[in-house]
């Protein structure tokens, strides 16, 4: 079971540097939001999307946005029923 310990990323404009989680049970996907490992600039972040399962594979998309969209995003993902939740395990 996930828990709900992980920060809530609607609270600040910056996100953590391991990234932030969300769960959405009824569509069966995870997402990781987390900054842009491939660039020293901390304007973009990756978005992937991962599909529910006991052990985490690997992403069916990824998508790198600005910062400020990304974190948009993450507000919004979470007005729609999105919830934070800790790593799955890999």
């Amino acid at each position: 079971m996930m828990s709900n310990d992980h920060p809530d990323a609607s609270q600040f404009d910056q996100l953590p540097q391991a990234g932030a989680w969300l769960v959405n049970s009824q569509e069966g996907l995870f997402i990781h939001l987390k900054p842009d490992a491939s660039t020293e600039q901390p304007q973009f972040v990756v978005l992937s999307t991962f599909r529910w399962s006991p052990v985490l594979g690997q992403p069916v998309r990824q998508q790198r946005m600005l910062h400020s969209l990304g974190v948009e995003l993450w507000k919004n993902l979470q007005n729609t029923g999105w919830m934070p939740c800790s790593p799955p395990l890999r």
